[in-house]
């Protein structure tokens, strides 16, 4: 039933894997299969046949389903995907998906929406809200900030992902691969504790249900709460995931995965600067009102058939459905008076709503034309987002709602709410895409693609009334080319193109009831791959350059809003390491220089530098864990992570964020089945601003910071 639901709706399907390329008679190109006993997505594959990955272990990344959506080495892929693995995840005691983002080479924080989700990020000086999980775009709406509890990995594709992923931006997406029901059958509960009065219990089990194995479920649960450096600023989540496999026959699958969250937390717009300087406040000054809380539900369903036609050809049904609720109060800077210290302050009430659901439909398999070795792609997507945005605010000056930041009085009389917003929104896209990869040699390798997007939009503003439609289509084509002169060492260059409409309420707000023109992109790069230590340690270096058109960037003279950006440019260079490089040791880091700055505008200045993108950004995480001996499971690492100054606001007006390198330490013991960890963020205490909107709405980074995990696992 939730299958025909999905097809109804759309429905299509994914294929998240696939194979690597065949083998044709004079290209002697080998076959490299991975079978997966119910850890990946996908089927359980016998020697040969196509198949789905599983999970890399240590913080290898040899291979990644981002960038092709098939079981292809990453070496033969003309593009990178930055893996942070389970391993990362659990060693950073990170509980958010943005939080490792901060050992994720060429990611960078953006726009957190007062804490309430991932609102944005950047990759490669290209910022971006499209955030996806096992293939499926999850940021429709304002969902709470992906949880990790359920989280098996998470995939960064660097460079235009349009031709796949549809309306994205051609800096590079977030792929989220979960948790997927296990044969093996165990529990494993754990805790953690930290600063901040931060406490959180976990649950992560799964077994078969059955003798003979076809039936497997996961469990996976976390509940917790937690204040914050920032004062009268707290919150807490429930997070519940159940999942369900059956293999039909062995050649067929069907797979239910579900997932519900419940968060509540204190919308926190962070500081503000003073004369476009920071430092005046304490970084744990609040400006809003005590005890306004905003509350947030996420429902989601994914269903996925897959289905094995021979060793050669297998396809995937799948569907996403999720609904969601925002809800809550908040109080917020929009202006300073002459004495730099009276701020004026709205009142904001926020009820939003959203209901979304995708299908798609993949087919995958692999042939040979003459010399030629071909995996081939073909797919289908459709998706319906309903949304609804009540959104009411004060008058901040008619009822200034003032308070003074160095010596806030709280608690006074709330302004009446006298701006009303209330607005319904349907978005309908439907796709159709196509993927060749082709063995031209043993050394050489070609891909190309290109996705057709059919996207229909209809706002309707209530209050005041007003009506707004648009529909556009659009071609986003990519191609690339791979040479390998050692089987170690691969070159590579692409060329690829995005498509994503301005929508939202802002969107068609801010331009008086016309809704701005779709952004574009177009990006290209050069590039190295080398396979260290027998492909351990896998390096990469890239020289990439991203251009773009009606891009939309804070309104520097009206916050809150947006305008449309007439073009801007990054380009740059990335330098990544990751590996296992022995059994004991692991690392990831990387480094990255982007220039990102506005180079057509009417309005923004020409050369201004594009807000929160640092123009030097890195990091390095390593962890030693002893093998052997009296001291056998015990592991110690450490990481550093720098970022650059960088623009504070759109307007190229001067205001900049400081730069900051800030070491971070951990430590951990196993035994048997029982893991003890510590971990210690920002060691030295560094005062850091990871992002800001404008003077106004500056996030401040965490102070030092202490959490204890333990776990055991049966």
């Amino acid at each position: 039933m939730l299958l025909e639901n999905g097809l109804r709706l759309g429905a299509a399907l994914t294929v998240l894997s696939l194979a690597p390329v065949a083998r044709a008679e004079e290209a002697a190109v080998t076959l490299e299969t991975l079978t997966v006993e119910g850890t990946g997505i996908g089927l359980n594959v016998p020697e040969g046949a196509i198949g789905l990955i599983g999970p890399t272990p240590g913080f290898s990344a040899a291979r990644a389903v981002s960038s092709t959506k098939t079981d292809t080495p990453q070496r033969d892929v003309p593009q990178v995907v930055t893996v942070a693995s389970r391993e990362v995840i659990t060693d950073l005691n990170a509980t958010r998906v943005d939080r490792v983002f901060n050992y994720t080479p060429g990611v960078a924080q953006q726009n957190n929406f007062g804490g309430l989700t991932v609102f944005s990020y950047a990759v490669r000086g290209v910022t971006t809200s499209e955030i996806f999980k096992n293939g499926f775009a999850i940021n429709r709406g304002y969902p709470p900030p992906p949880d990790t509890q359920n989280v098996e990995r998470i995939e960064v594709l660097k460079g235009a992902g349009g031709a796949l992923f549809g309306r994205s931006d051609p800096g590079g997406v977030v792929n989220i691969i979960t948790k997927q029901p296990t044969a093996e059958r165990f529990v494993e509960m754990g805790g953690l504790w930290g600063s901040f009065e931060q406490f959180r219990g976990t649950v992560d089990a799964g077994g078969a249900l059955n003798e003979d194995k076809t039936v497997q479920y996961r469990f996976n649960f976390a509940g917790g709460r937690q204040n914050s450096f920032r004062d009268f600023v707290d919150g807490d989540r429930l997070f519940v995931a159940p999942s369900l496999s059956w293999q039909i026959t062995p050649d067929t699958k069907v797979t239910v995965e579900t997932e519900f969250v419940r968060n509540r937390i204190v919308f926190d717009r962070g500081v503000i600067a003073i004369n476009k300087q920071l430092g005046f406040l304490p970084i744990s000054r609040f400006l809003g009102e005590p005890g306004q809380s905003t509350e947030q539900t996420s429902n989601t369903l994914q269903v996925r058939l897959e289905h094995r036609f021979d060793a050669d050809w297998q396809m995937r049904l799948g569907a996403h459905f999720n609904t969601g609720t925002l809800e809550g109060e908040s109080a917020e800077i929009r202006a300073i008076a002459a004495d730099n210290r009276t701020v004026s302050r709205d009142r904001n009430f926020r009820d939003y709503r959203w209901d979304t659901a995708i299908g798609q439909a993949e087919v995958v398999g692999r042939f040979a034309t003459g010399p030629l070795a071909h995996t081939l792609l073909l797919g289908f997507e459709r998706e319906s987002t309903d949304s609804r945005v009540v959104y009411l605010r004060s008058n901040f000056r008619q009822n200034p709602f003032a308070i003074d930041i160095y010596g806030p009085r709280y608690g006074q009389p709330l302004p009446p709410l006298t701006i009303p917003r209330n607005n319904l929104e349907r978005v309908t896209n439907t796709a159709l895409y196509a993927q060749d990869q082709i063995a031209l040699s043993p050394e050489w390798k070609a891909l190309l693609g290109v996705r057709f997007d059919f996207f229909e939009q209809s706002f309707r503003e209530r209050i005041p009334r007003s009506d707004v439609e648009q529909t556009y289509a659009a071609a986003t084509p990519r191609a690339g080319l791979v040479y390998q002169p050692l089987p170690e060492l691969s070159l590579y260059a692409n060329v690829g193109t995005s498509f994503r409409p301005n929508i939202g309420p802002d969107a068609a707000a801010a331009s008086g009831g016309v809704p701005f023109a779709p952004e574009t992109g177009l990006g290209y790069e050069v590039g190295a791959k080398l396979d260290l230590y027998g492909g351990a340690l896998g390096l990469t270096g890239a020289a990439f350059r991203i251009e773009r058109e009606n891009v939309l960037t804070p309104d520097p003279n009206n916050s809150g809003f947006s305008l449309a950006a007439g073009g801007v440019r990054s380009q740059g260079f990335e330098l990544t390491a990751t590996g296992q490089i022995s059994p004991e040791l692991r690392l990831i880091g990387g480094y990255v220089y982007a220039d990102a700055v506005v180079t057509k505008d009417n309005v923004l200045p020409v050369g201004a530098p594009l807000i929160n993108i640092p123009r030097h950004s890195g990091s390095l995480l390593a962890v030693y864990e002893v093998q052997s001996g009296p001291y056998a499971g015990l592991g110690i690492g450490g990481g550093v992570r720098g970022v650059g100054e960088r623009a504070g606001d759109a307007g190229g007006t001067g205001f900049t964020l400081p730069a900051y390198v800030v070491a971070d330490a951990l430590a951990y013991y196993r035994y048997e089945a029982i893991r003890f960890g510590f971990n210690v963020e920002n060691i030295f205490d560094s005062e850091i601003y990871e992002s800001s909107l404008n003077v106004f709405r500056v996030y401040p980074g965490a102070p030092r910071r202490f959490t204890g995990t333990v776990s055991v696992r049966f």
